[in-house]
């Protein structure tokens, strides 16, 4: 609001503007206001004018945007505010999501204070209670959806993980990279896997290592299937197969400890060299120890053929357990049991008694058995689809 009425402004400015000796002096007699005031007010009225010629907007666009500008601010405040205090449904939701992917609860309300003022940080009990009604209702909907997907999961890859010693029976869906089940104890039985295996009635192969608690599990998940079926002669068996994965990590292990070896050997030899050349440079006898460093270099030559004996073999029994031929055509067991025959005769010693026994597995190399079984339905279907077409 003006403190100044409009006439008084115009009417200083007039008496400034005029140019006649003493109208300033008289107009402030008249008014009460100095002469500085007048000539201030003067000045004003005449920039007043300038802006008002020059166009642009008018003081009543810009006292509408002013509006408008005031009226958004307050909308953001109350939006922040908002913001800053999170309703308790958006804690919840919070805690739920933080704790699925792995976050403790020290870490979550770490979390929650970053952005919650003083005293409206949840306690740690009220987080654990969040969490826990999210799991209970996430267990709820998990269980329907396991039913719903059950039938869909053919084949199982089976293993145990350690917590605390505490075993955690795995299994994953191979095609899908799809983790179906993590069972936490209570053992690593036959009884235990077998009950697991059980959960999936469709089931028709499982890959897993060559432990005797997974097989025993297998052949329970049989024997209950043949009990439950109408006709136990139509009951289909599920099939086990070990992964080549633990065979070929026991391979590595052997073949790169031999190498470890053939190093070890080699340095000694060259430091036995170097102890005859010192021999030799002080005038002393050497032949002893020029024995010694023959001998170091022999046992070193035998340590390293070995190693390129027993890396080479390593290399044929991978290509055997591979799915396609160098030349690009698929395997076959006969071929495979060929090549793997081969390549354990070129392995002695005691530490291939494991790699030997795993590779005289039948099981071993059910996945090339499976693949043939496989592409020869995919042919039966697709010529019977064609004699139909016809």
């Amino acid at each position: 609001m003006l403190s100044v009425a409009v006439d008084v402004w115009i009417g200083n400015a007039a008496a400034v503007l005029s140019g006649c000796w003493g109208a300033v002096t008289r107009r402030a007699h008249e008014t009460g206001y100095s002469r500085t005031s007048i000539s201030h007010h003067a000045q004003r009225v005449e920039q007043a004018v300038i802006n008002a010629q020059a166009g642009g907007l008018s003081y009543e666009a810009l006292w509408a945007e002013h509006e408008r500008l005031r009226v958004e601010n307050e909308a953001l405040w109350e939006a922040w505010v908002g913001a800053t205090l999170l309703p308790e449904a958006k804690q919840h939701a919070f805690a739920a999501t933080g704790s699925a992917m792995g976050l403790s609860l020290g870490q979550i309300i770490t979390l929650l204070a970053i952005f919650l003022p003083n005293g409206a940080v949840p306690s740690r009990a009220t987080v654990g209670r969040w969490v826990s009604q999210s799991s209970r209702q996430a267990g709820g909907l998990l269980a329907v959806l396991d039913q719903r997907c059950q039938r869909w999961v053919l084949v199982l890859c089976l293993d145990e993980i350690f917590l605390h010693r505490e075993p955690i029976l795995m299994a994953v869906e191979p095609h899908s990279m799809a983790w179906v089940a993590g069972q936490r104890g209570p053992d690593r039985s036959g009884e235990s896997w077998g009950a697991l295996v059980g959960k999936w009635p469709c089931v028709e192969r499982v890959v897993a290592d060559a432990g005797k608690g997974i097989a025993r599990g297998v052949q329970l998940a049989n024997e209950a299937r043949v009990d439950a079926a109408q006709e136990p002669a139509a009951a289909r068996a599920i099939a086990l197969g070990l992964d080549v994965f633990h065979t070929q990590r026991e391979i590595q292990r052997i073949v790169h400890g031999q190498w470890r070896r053939a190093e070890r050997l080699l340095e000694a030899a060259a430091q036995a060299d170097t102890k005859v050349v010192q021999r030799h440079q002080r005038g002393r006898d050497a032949r002893g120890v020029a024995k010694q460093a023959w001998w170091a270099w022999r046992k070193a030559e035998q340590m390293f053929d070995a190693a390129v004996q027993a890396d080479a073999a390593a290399a044929r029994i991978e290509t055997a357990l591979a799915l396609f031929r160098p030349e690009g055509c698929l395997r076959d067991r006969q071929w495979a049991q060929g090549h793997i025959r081969a390549a354990l005769a070129e392995l002695h010693g005691p530490e291939w008694g494991k790699v030997r026994r795993l590779l005289s597995d039948q099981r071993t190399l059910h996945h090339l058995d499976w693949v043939q079984e496989q592409l020869t339905q995919a042919v039966a279907g697709g010529l019977h689809a064609l004699v139909i077409l016809a």
